[in-house]
């Protein structure tokens, strides 16, 4: 190729060389020349706009697909514009970080070998909608990460039929239409991270049958729907952690019989949704970290193939009860370190754990774990348990035993040396390890667990409520609750709105106002007792019942306040009440909903007190009144008359309006008067008719006389 002069003249050559017979020519400042598209005047088969200053090229490894390429790398250069006259043999493209905005139709229709391209870092918000990529049949590895891009449409991806590894991560995307990927046969890898996704749909996947791993963590998920993944069926790696994830429904992962890897991590599940991940039989390693589970209940993890499973950082998890980890007879490593607040651990709560060779407990604010735990671990494991403040009494003399003698007992600790007494005073910050056995008792009295780390709480009338007792000792204690008003609670209360379960667990479905109070709980075994009380506020819910207008037989209620949204739906009670308040006749309903603020109860008797109950109705039937008020009717001859009658206000607005069509009548009757005497004065210039006075006109009128017609016709019937 020949250098124009009038570049050569002023741009020395710095690199000629050539690539696939092609001539590029380099020189100093010809990168900020083309990028900007700046070089009008030189014909365009005289030089090549992808050669910018610094570029590099020729045959090298490939970022994603790890083959030798023919490759052009212009990353960093500040290129505005999408290059063109690029190589015809170009298999691999890089032109990250710099400023391009779009990507104009067909720019790339003649770069049928390119295999790799990397767009990742500039300004583009939008990838078109259909002609981009439409020859980009070889195409494996495509990636627009870091970008603006809002939307993907059926047709922007379409051409693509080649395409392993989509990378659309770190965007703004919120829309995916029907379609948009059903083109991507290929596809084995989509980053849909760091978006802006609140919803997913089973349609996107369509058409993925070969995709291995799914990456769409960090959107704004809130639910994951049943059957959402079904049509992956080859689906290994699915990443979910970062999202606002508070539900996953029991079928969420149907059809998924691939997938090994499932990461939750960072999402609001308050519950363990143990249905959903029963249902992936192929399941390796759960991944549930920073997840606001407070308690790991029963069976919760039970009856999986996994092989791994974390529950780290959780802000909230406190305890882990027993059969918590349930018949996992995969299972070889639990990871359960850093929970802030994880105080108790029942000794039966890793059962059926046949394969387990590693349990992470280290980093909690465990006090102690009852030896009934050695009895119930497979033989091998390794288990961790430092940075914990145990309490050094009968508790712990199981672990100081482990110090001396774990190769024949099969369980081993990992750190012995960093187990430390916190308590009793008299053994605080000492190792457990220096800790003569035989000074540590067998046995020792309860000792009750402060499981809020505080001694008051805070509730809400018609809220749900958990009280949580768990205790330490040796003989296992027994628990119960001693309520407000002084009554006992075990394992025998079962009513409609309250119940107790094993060991320690008291539940109100609804708080009442009377709920508030102090609550103690009670720990005792053969040694002796111990107790720990708490106390609950209950604040009400600020929805205040009253009548506004009252006659013979209805009475219309209204209710304020500033929490009429706290349920979806109300129900309105009523009934008649004598005059010491007593019922006195059967109980009424009416529904309403929380927008409908005011309601007119009908088919009353008249001079009869009723009284009226706003109020929720769960699914058992159990009634959560909020707020109640008395009313009377009037006696039978009084109508449409309320409370307070019909205001002042009213009675002016209608006096008004009554007085305006009047006066309104009147006028209108005035003119349409004065229109009418004037057209019968009235005489036109081409007309003969003579004009008759007014009282003349009256007389011929009650003669039955037309005074237009004339004499002769005086005597012609008048036809109506």
């Amino acid at each position: 190729m020949l250098v124009p002069n009038n570049i050569a003249m002023v741009l020395p050559v710095k690199l000629l060389y050539n690539i696939a017979g092609f001539s590029l020519l380099c020189t100093p400042n010809l990168c900020n020349i083309i990028g900007e598209n700046m070089i009008s005047d030189i014909p365009e088969n005289n030089y090549n706009s992808s050669c910018c200053e610094g570029c590099t090229s020729g045959v090298m490894k490939s970022t994603d697909l790890t083959e030798d390429l023919e490759t052009l790398n212009c990353s960093m250069k500040k290129i505005r514009t999408f290059p063109v006259n690029l190589p015809v043999t170009l298999q691999a493209l890089n032109l990250k970080g710099n400023n391009i905005f779009n990507i104009p139709d067909n720019s790339m229709s003649y770069l049928t070998d390119l295999q790799e391209l990397d767009l990742s870092a500039n300004r583009i918000k939008s990838i078109g909608q259909g002609s981009i990529f439409a020859n980009l049949l070889h195409l494996k590895y495509l990636n627009v990460e870091n970008n603006f891009l809002t939307s993907l449409y059926h047709n922007s991806l379409l051409g693509l039929t080649s395409l392993r590894h989509l990378v659309l991560s770190n965007n703004k995307i919120t829309f995916l239409e029907e379609g948009a990927l059903a083109e991507l046969k290929s596809l084995q890898r989509l980053d849909l991270d760091h978006n802006l996704l609140e919803s997913l749909y089973e349609h996107w996947f369509h058409g993925l049958e070969h995709l291995l791993t799914l990456n769409i963590a960090h959107n704004r998920i809130l639910n994951i729907p049943a059957s959402v993944f079904q049509t992956l069926v080859s689906l290994k790696y699915l990443y979910l952690s970062g999202n606002q994830i508070s539900s996953v429904h029991p079928r969420a992962f149907f059809g998924q019989i691939s997938l090994e890897v499932l990461s939750v991590e960072n999402n609001l599940l308050n519950k363990a949704p143990t249905a959903a991940f029963q249902g992936i039989p192929s399941l390796k390693i759960l991944i549930l970290d920073r997840n606001p589970l407070s308690k790991i209940k029963p069976l919760d993890f039970s009856h999986l193939g996994i092989t791994e499973i974390s529950l780290c950082h959780m802000p909230k998890l406190s305890i882990v009860d027993a059969k918590g980890f349930y018949n996992l007879l995969n299972i070889s490593s639990i990871h359960m370190s850093d929970n802030k607040k994880l105080t108790y651990v029942d000794p039966l709560a890793f059962m059926n754990v046949d394969n387990l060779k590693v349990l992470q407990l280290h980093d909690n604010v465990i006090k102690g774990i009852s030896p009934e735990m050695k009895s119930v671990l497979p033989n091998g494991v390794q288990i961790s348990l430092y940075n914990n403040p145990f309490t050094c009494d009968c508790n712990i003399r199981w672990l100081r035993q482990l110090m001396e003698d774990s190769f024949s007992s099969g369980v081993s600790l990992v750190k012995p040396e960093q187990l430390v007494c916190h308590g009793p005073e008299n053994l605080a910050h000492k190792l457990i390890k220096d800790l003569n056995i035989k000074s540590i008792p067998r046995v020792c009295a309860p000792t009750v667990l402060n499981l809020t780390q505080s001694d008051t709480v805070s509730g809400r009338v018609g809220e749900s409520f958990l009280l949580e007792c768990r205790s330490l000792g040796y003989p296992m204690p027994r628990l119960h609750w001693v309520l407000p008003d002084g009554s006992f609670v075990n394992s025998t209360l079962n009513e409609i709105r309250r119940r107790f379960f094993l060991p320690g667990t008291l539940v109100y479905y609804h708080l009442l106002p009377s709920d508030g109070g102090q609550y103690t709980c009670l720990a005792h075994n053969s040694i002796g007792d111990a107790s720990l009380s708490l106390n609950i506020n209950i604040s009400g819910i600020d929805i205040y019942l009253f009548p506004i207008r009252v006659s013979s037989n209805f009475i219309t209620l209204t209710w304020n306040g500033t929490e009429h949204q706290t349920f979806a739906s109300y129900k309105i009670n009523y009934w008649p009440v004598d005059a010491n308040g007593k019922r006195s006749g059967p109980l009424e309903s009416m529904p309403a909903g929380s927008s409908d603020q005011n309601i007119v109860i009908n088919r009353l008797k008249p001079q009869t007190t009723y009284y009226f109950c706003l109020g929720f109705e769960d699914k058992t039937g159990f009634f959560l009144k909020i707020s109640c008020c008395l009313a009377s009717t009037q006696h039978e001859d009084f109508m449409l008359q309320g409370i307070s009658g019909t205001s002042n206000v009213m009675i002016a607005i209608v006096l008004i309006i009554v007085l305006a069509i009047i006066v309104l009548g009147i006028c209108l009757a005035s003119i349409v008067t004065k229109r009418y005497r004037h057209r019968l004065y009235e005489v036109p210039d081409n007309s003969d008719t003579s004009i008759i006075p007014l009282k003349t006109f009256v007389d011929l009128f009650y003669q039955g006389l037309d005074p237009q017609r004339t004499e002769h016709d005086q005597s012609k019937p008048i036809v109506h």
